[in-house]
């Protein structure tokens, strides 16, 4: 599993029937726990409802398409949670 911040939507008029609902998400990787920025992005499918600036919690691979019933789903990136902000302990 990765986290990273949303950074924008792709939109695509035409999608496979085999792609599930949901909005295709960009997500900029974090470096390990909250770190910064790695440069790398990917396309994740969002069944959640993330907005821009939210981090989030995805997984890549087979473990995102078991999620699906459907064996023929296409997607290799699912976002799984949306993570709060970290809250520092008071005192």
């Amino acid at each position: 599993m990765k986290t990273g911040i949303v950074i924008g939507k792709v939109w695509a008029t035409k999608r496979l029937d085999e792609l599930p609902g949901g909005a295709l998400l960009e997500i900029a990787l974090e470096e390990g726990r909250g770190g910064g920025d790695t440069g790398e992005r990917l396309i994740a499918l969002d069944p959640l409802g993330a907005g821009d600036g939210e981090r989030v919690l995805v997984t890549q691979g087979s473990v995102a398409r078991s999620w699906f019933k459907d064996p023929k789903a296409v997607v290799d990136a699912l976002v799984i949670g949306i993570l709060d902000e970290p809250r520092k302990a008071s005192g």
